[in-house]
């Protein structure tokens, strides 16, 4: 394969284990988060201090004790090659609800190392920079007006995601 083609084609499997990760913290999904590491990889989230493998396990119970759900969106995203190495860079908003209604957004960016192990790109070590918070209080929710229904996200399992991805009709 032409090595621009090859770069370009690993940069985005490497985003979407990025996209990935956000996927299982914000659906509860310990085994989809344990998947994007390297079985010895490190992660820094500052609360956090240790192996991807059981942070993987940490965030899970953490969120289902402190929030009612999580939305992680990612947008800038820089990859600098080095053989079977990648470092990134990747900016994510991630917005929540407590149980008590307060929203908070946490804008922080990923330092990941990347390495190319048995065929695949995972995390290696992670770092985790936060850039700015805030806390909004309590506030109405659209979605709850007379007459609608939508569907609601599940911080599980349950998650509509699930049957969707399995779904071949």
């Amino acid at each position: 394969m032409d090595a621009d083609l090859k770069e370009w084609v690993d940069r985005q499997k490497i985003y979407e284990v990025i996209a990935r990760y956000c996927r299982g913290v914000d659906r509860g999904d310990p085994d989809l988060i344990r998947s994007v590491y390297h079985a010895d990889a490190t992660d820094d989230h500052g609360m956090f201090q240790g192996l991807g493998h059981d942070f993987a396990d940490w965030i899970v119970k953490w969120n289902r004790e402190n929030i009612k759900l999580s939305q992680h969106f990612i947008g800038n995203f820089l990859c600098e090659f080095h053989k079977e190495v990648a470092l990134t860079e990747t900016y994510c908003i991630s917005f929540s609800e407590d149980f008590s209604g307060q929203h908070m957004t946490v804008y922080n960016r990923y330092l990941d190392r990347f390495e190319f192990r048995h065929g695949h790109w995972k995390i290696a070590e992670r770092r985790v920079v936060l850039d700015l918070t805030r806390i909004d209080p309590i506030s109405g929710s659209f979605g709850n007006a007379p007459g609608w229904d939508f569907t609601w996200g599940r911080m599980d399992d349950r998650d509509p995601v699930y049957p969707h991805l399995h779904s071949t009709t």
